[in-house]
């Protein structure tokens, strides 16, 4: 029996800082639903778990990979099925424009529909998925495994020679200069002239004898044509002084208004005003000064057949329909359109000029001055017949790309499945490594609570021995 040393209490005490350190492992994994809390827990078990914790972040990462891959290939596919539609659609049109009962305004209609279709492919196929071009025929790499393994997607090229053979717009060899409208106008069809003062287009004959007019044959007090009238005749053009003092007329007094049609500056009128039967000699044609300015005699402007005027000159003079044609703007025309002339209103200063041996697009018919340099176009039988053999040409590859597309829908959904059932089995893996059995940690929970309980009031009573030894003393 001794005091000093207590050897029951220090192992009692040494058993309960044990009991106390496994109830705080235990509260630490019930708390935190984990198993290794601390390396020394389980060392290998933590190496292991590490490594299946990255290769499950990594397969997450693969599956995001995977849903963008596939969400490119339906945009692809997205895409090629209004393609095919279109193309199949101008298939149709190039096989109707091969019936002879149809006129050449017919296939014209025909080609316009055509062309529009054709820009829409042609603007569909420079298309891109967050700035991936889809059709460029670029191959992307798409990872299928936490190793990094990658399968090609994508490969599309809608630029290649099938189909730029079947969507080569109609181009020209200019062998003039030409200019592209920046606004609608009229090509005129014959030869013009736009009055620059008033004039007057006499309906019936009339005479003049300086100072009144007559609509009738003046005679004097024998019966005889009056020689002081000078006889005007019907459909010719005068001017006066009255409206033009500089216009070089010797007549004062403006006619009968009942019997002319008074045209104002600016006008049309499809009469030669050039020729002196049809102006009296009181016309003459646009002369400039040396230093570019317009000579006070000028009385009209010709504008020769095909060229443009801006504006609406119909209603304007005895101008009609039959002498124009109507022109939108983007249409090419081989008449200087920006030329000065009296009236601001015809020109289109914005025009765009091309040189001549320029190749440029366009729909219009040019060959008056341009050589055709190809193109696809069903505005005639020979055209729609080319056409028809390469637009199916074409739609034979799109329906090739179609399935190879669908083919690489089908490997990413399959590897995406593969993923989802990797990752299931890794984490059951990884959760009986690292997750704790609820059900028998609260066991040992309960079980080393009533050790440190135990523990305690052992320790207690251990500290009392010594206590003994003063019954000796007594």
């Amino acid at each position: 029996m001794v005091i000093n040393t207590n050897v029951e209490a220090q192992r009692t005490a040494d058993n309960l800082m044990a009991s106390q350190r496994s109830l705080q492992r235990s509260l630490s994994r019930l708390s935190s639903g984990s198993k290794i809390i601390n390396a020394s827990d389980d060392a290998a078990g933590l190496a292991v778990s590490s490594r299946l914790e990255s290769q499950l972040r990594r397969m997450e990462s693969v599956r995001n990979n995977l849903g963008n891959a596939m969400s490119l290939t339906q945009t692809q596919d997205g895409f090629i099925k209004n393609i095919d539609h279109a193309l199949t659609r101008m298939s149709e049109l190039a096989m109707l424009a091969q019936d002879s009962t149809k006129q050449s305004d017919d296939l014209a209609l025909y080609n316009e529909e055509f062309q529009q279709l054709m820009d829409y492919v042609l603007a569909t196929r420079d298309k891109d998925f967050n700035g991936v071009k889809l059709f460029d025929g670029t191959v992307l790499n798409v990872t299928i495994d936490p190793e990094g393994n990658t399968f090609p997607v994508g490969g599309i090229d809608l630029k290649a020679s099938v189909f730029e053979s079947a969507l080569k717009k109609q181009t020209w060899e200019l062998s003039s200069e030409a200019w592209q409208l920046s606004k609608s106008g009229y090509v005129l069809n014959q030869d013009t002239y736009q009055l620059d003062g008033t004039a007057y287009k006499l309906n019936s004959d009339l005479w003049f004898n300086g100072t009144t007019w007559a609509t009738t044959q003046p005679v004097d007090g024998n019966g005889d044509p009056d020689g002081t009238y000078t006889k005007y005749d019907a459909g010719t053009f005068i001017q006066t002084t009255a409206d033009q003092p500089t216009g070089g007329s010797t007549i004062s007094v403006n006619p009968p208004a009942a019997n002319v049609l008074k045209l104002s500056a600016g006008h049309y009128t499809t009469a030669n005003l050039g020729d002196p039967n049809v102006g009296n000699g009181l016309f003459s044609s646009t002369t400039y000064n040396g230093d570019g300015t317009v000579n006070a005699e000028k009385q009209f402007t010709l504008r020769s057949s095909g060229s443009f005027v801006a504006g609406e000159p119909y209603g304007a003079g005895d101008f009609n329909y039959n002498n124009r044609t109507p022109v939108a703007a983007g249409h090419i025309v081989n008449v200087d359109p920006t030329a000065t002339y009296a009236s601001a209103a015809a020109e289109d200063a914005s025009a765009t000029k091309y040189f001549q041996g320029a190749t440029i697009e366009s729909q219009e018919d040019l060959s008056a001055f341009a050589t055709d340099s190809g193109g696809v176009r069903i505005s005639t039988f020979q055209g729609a017949k080319s056409a028809l053999t390469v637009i199916q040409a074409a739609l034979d590859q799109l329906h090739i790309e179609r399935a190879s597309l669908g083919a690489i829908q089908q490997r990413i959904e399959f590897t995406s499945q593969q993923m989802i059932a990797s990752q299931q089995n890794l984490s059951e893996a990884k959760s009986r490594i690292t997750d704790v059995d609820m059900a028998a940690e609260t066991t040992e929970y309960a079980k080393q609570q009533i050790l440190v309980q135990s523990g305690t009031q052992m320790l207690r009573e251990a500290n009392r021995l010594p206590q003994t030894a003063l019954e000796l003393l007594r």
